[in-house]
C-alpha cells in the first residue's frame, strides 16, 4: 500500500485543525477551558474513577501537564478530589454539577465544529472514515468502545 502522506501526518493534521477550531469557538464564547481540560472533563464523566495518575497513563502525558489541567479544572470548581477508599492516598476526581454543565455545553460547541469540518462530507464517506478508524484502533489493540476503566 503506498500513502501520498503518512498516516501520522495525516491524523495529526486533522487533530490540529479540529484542536484549533475548538479553541477559537472556546475563545469566542469565553469559555476558559482548554481542549485538553475538555477531554479531561470527557473521561471523568466516563463512570471511572480516575486519579490524576490515571489520567496521565491514559493520554500518554506527563503527570506534571495532568496535574496542571486539573488544578485549572478544581479552581473553576468543575471537578473535586474526593478520598479513595481503598487507599487513603489516593484522591479520586468527581465531576460536579457545573462541571457536568460545562461539559455539556463544550460537548454542544463541539458537535458545531464537527459539523462544520465535515461540511461537503457525505454519509457514506463519514461511515467509511468511521470504519477505518476503528481498524486503526483494532489492529493498534484498542477496542471500539474501551473506555480504560
Amino acid at each position: 500500500m503506498s500513502l501520498d502522506k503518512s498516516l501520522g501526518y495525516m491524523l495529526g493534521r486533522s487533530l490540529k485543525v479540529f484542536k484549533n477550531h475548538m479553541n477559537i469557538e472556546l475563545k469566542s464564547k469565553n469559555i476558559d477551558l482548554s481542549l485538553e481540560q475538555f477531554i479531561i472533563l470527557n473521561m471523568l464523566d466516563s463512570h471511572c474513577d480516575f486519579i490524576q495518575q490515571d489520567l496521565a497513563n491514559q493520554l500518554q502525558k506527563d503527570k506534571s501537564l495532568i496535574v496542571r489541567q486539573v488544578d485549572g479544572l478544581l479552581k473553576n470548581r468543575y471537578v473535586v478530589r474526593v478520598e479513595n477508599e481503598n487507599d487513603k492516598r489516593k484522591k479520586t476526581l468527581i465531576l460536579t454539577k457545573s462541571g457536568f454543565e460545562k461539559l455539556n455545553e463544550i460537548r454542544q460547541i463541539g458537535d458545531e465544529v464537527t459539523v462544520k469540518l465535515l461540511s461537503g462530507v457525505t454519509e457514506d464517506e463519514l461511515n467509511v472514515f468511521r470504519h477505518v478508524l476503528t481498524k486503526i484502533w483494532e489492529n493498534g489493540g484498542l477496542n471500539e468502545d474501551q473506555t480504560g476503566c
